[in-house]
């Protein structure tokens, strides 16, 4: 089931066209970290995502994150269109249908008996303005 799992997120991120994604198993209180870098005419600019989870009653999560030095607090359930948290990363540029840039964190997975939650990201970039680097903290 797993395998087709994968199978189907491969064959669906790139029929969406989905320039970036990712899979996080994560404990509780375990921080994923996501790097996301654009260049600028001044310079390089860095923005840190951070997200973790804190609590799981049945099928809810509750998830902790952090864009931009700004807090947030999301519930999300294992129920279509439910289990998504969409983020902008970066404003529209000059064409709005070819520079929007955003982030999909999905719940996939709640596993009870480990005690791990799986979270997929998907990252829509298709002008390339951004660079991403996946990382996980413990």
């Amino acid at each position: 089931m797993k395998k087709i799992l994968i199978v189907y997120l491969i064959f669906s991120s790139i029929l969406l066209g989905w320039t970036h994604s990712h899979r996080y198993t994560l404990k509780k209180d375990e921080l994923a970290k996501v790097v996301i870098s654009t260049t600028k005419s001044k310079g390089e600019v860095k923005y840190d995502l951070f997200f973790r989870w804190t609590l799981v009653v049945k099928d809810r999560v509750t998830i902790l994150l952090n864009y931009k030095n700004h807090p947030y607090q999301y519930v999300l359930y294992k129920k279509r269109g439910l289990d998504r948290i969409k983020i902008v990363l970066l404003r529209d540029g000059s064409n709005k249908l070819l520079d929007k840039t955003y982030l999909f964190l999905v719940l996939s997975d709640i596993n009870q008996g480990k005690k791990e939650v799986d979270f997929d990201i998907f990252i829509q970039d298709e002008m390339s303005r951004i660079f991403v680097d996946f990382k996980k903290k413990r």
